[in-house]
């Protein structure tokens, strides 16, 4: 429609319901303008929505597809270094393995061991523990109980006449479940009220100090079951599930985990008795290991002695874990450890290097070159000889091993390194160039670097010889480490730091017991009573 001048004047000649029925239509087409742009906004907003969420699943499907080609693309560089380095060798390189070094078997390689096959449940999404609908399951007082114990008081509080023939207003019960004799029994504490017949006062009688809930477990169960738990390293599901085989009681998961955190509380002051021992004594054995905790990688330190045990947990490995510990700070004995470098820190103690590393690492290097046999294997033999003389010694109760001894086996020593020494001389300035640039560190003995450690570190090998009460290797600390890994391979990992914490202090407070003599159960007793063991 075309607006001119001549139609405007002939709407006004119309009157003003004309021009008002004009303007209400202008006012529809602009509103139906309006609307059409709009509709046609979010049409194609829609559209790029879309669009551009297929275009992330794109990207974040490439990206997936990006990380696992890397990671092949690692593995097949690392597997053609190692082919190269064979041929360079003419045959097959030796590796370092569980047989020949001080790593454990599961860090053997992987075409060592039989693959396994992995795991075909997916995460669900839901959070640990019990979901909602779970029916649960409660401990409950029972109508008839296998032995009833009354408490009541004898005179008034207020006036202190008899009670005897006042009347009883109320009376509260509690039951204790506990197992006595090999089974589960229920034993019913009844606290009476009485009001006294001259003063009108209310007498309500107390129950023991054990006794702090209607219903709960007695100290026999919980002992047992942070027993089966933390030292037969039961899972907390089998655990459960003894308890109901052998005493018929039906505990909960719940009750055997915080029966441990109870435990835990009451070793804090036994925990510093044995670190404080420990730091006293005139030889100590130090190790750590790895341990997953809350997904993450931790570590486990222990130190020890033949009669005391201390297990303690960091998220770190090196020397500001072993400061937060507080043994190795303070101690002036002798320390027998590994070749981690963080232990070479303190040296305000004498130190002991671990033969049975040595030896492993001789075994390598002879592995790798069999001309190094020359000095290897007769360097073995004097170490394992001077092991077993020391060993008769300490049988016969000597001081200490004869000095015309202990000279002949230093020339000897001393012979076998210059020997090795001169098998393996230190590269002129023209041949380190001529040699190619290692990138990082291989992690691997080689005869150079043995040989200077055996030459500069002879005291701390040879230590054994010259101190009786200082052992030839560190297998002590391995084998008390042995039950942490025992209980990743079980559990697979801890979830929380605190639970880790718990197990150490509980572990510790076990080791100790069993190296000292004591009954583990008759010592767990002790400790949920508050009254646990004091080690020297």
């Amino acid at each position: 429609m075309i607006v001119d001048r001549q139609y405007i004047f002939t709407l006004y000649q119309m009157g003003a319901g004309a021009v008002s029925r004009y303007l209400q239509q202008i006012e529809q087409r602009v509103e139906d303008a309006e609307a059409r742009v709009t509709n046609s906004q979010r049409a194609l907003v829609a559209q790029l929505s879309k669009e551009l969420a297929s275009t992330k699943r794109t990207l974040a499907r490439k990206s997936q597809q990006l990380i696992r080609e890397r990671q092949l693309n690692y593995q097949l560089q690392r597997r053609i270094r190692e082919l190269e380095c064979e041929l360079e060798h003419g045959g097959a390189t030796v590796q370092r393995d569980s047989h020949n070094s001080s790593m454990p078997p599961s860090l053997d390689p992987p075409w060592k061991k039989v693959q396994r096959t992995r795991s075909l449940r997916k995460k669900t999404g839901l959070k640990v523990g019990g979901q909602p609908g779970h029916g649960g399951a409660t401990l409950r007082q029972v109508a008839h109980p296998d032995q009833i114990i009354i408490h009541s008081l004898e005179a008034c509080l207020g006036c202190g006449a008899h009670l005897h023939h006042s009347k009883q207003q109320a009376t509260i019960r509690r039951q204790v479940f506990d197992i006595c004799d090999g089974r589960l029994q229920v034993t019913e504490h009844r606290a009476q009220t009485r009001r006294c017949s001259q003063c009108a006062t209310i007498n309500k009688a107390t129950f023991p100090a054990s006794v702090r809930a209607p219903v709960q477990y007695g100290l026999a169960v919980l002992s047992r079951s942070v027993y089966l738990h933390h030292y037969q390293l039961l899972a907390v599901a089998r655990t459960a599930e003894t308890m109901r085989d052998l005493f018929n009681c039906a505990i909960s998961a719940a009750t055997i985990q915080r029966a441990a955190r109870v435990a835990s509380g009451k070793l804090v002051n036994t925990e510093q008795r044995i670190k404080a021992a420990i730091r006293d004594s005139e030889v100590i054995g130090v190790d750590e290991t790895g341990l997953r905790v809350a997904g993450q990688g931790a570590y486990i330190h222990v130190a020890r002695t033949e009669r005391l045990t201390h297990y303690a947990y960091d998220a770190r490995r090196g020397k500001a874990a072993m400061d937060e510990i507080g043994i190795l700070p303070q101690f002036r004995g002798t320390l027998v450890r590994d070749g981690y470098l963080s232990y070479s820190r303190y040296e305000q103690c004498r130190h002991s290097l671990c033969n049975a590393h040595l030896l492993r690492e001789l075994v390598f290097i002879e592995e790798v070159d069999p001309t190094q046999k020359i000095w290897t294997a007769p360097l073995s033999k004097l170490l394992v000889k001077i092991k077993d003389a020391a060993a008769v010694a300490r049988v016969a109760s000597a001081v200490q091993l004869k000095e015309k001894q202990q000279g002949a086996w230093l020339r000897r020593y001393a012979q076998l390194v210059r020997k090795a020494a001169k098998i393996n001389p230190v590269p002129t300035l023209s041949q380190q160039k001529d040699e190619a640039p290692k990138k990082k560190r291989s992690g691997q003995p080689t005869p150079r670097n043995l040989i200077a450690r055996l030459h500069r570190r002879r005291d701390e090998v040879l230590r054994f010889m010259t101190d009786l009460s200082v052992p030839f290797d560190n297998n002590g600390s391995e084998r008390d480490l042995r039950m942490i890994k025992l209980q990743q391979k079980i559990a697979g990992c801890f979830r929380t730091a605190d639970g880790a914490r718990e197990f150490c202090r509980l572990r510790s407070y076990l080791s100790t017991a069993r190296k000292q003599g004591y009954s583990l159960l008759s010592s767990l007793e002790r400790v949920m009573v508050g009254k646990p063991l004091i080690f020297q």
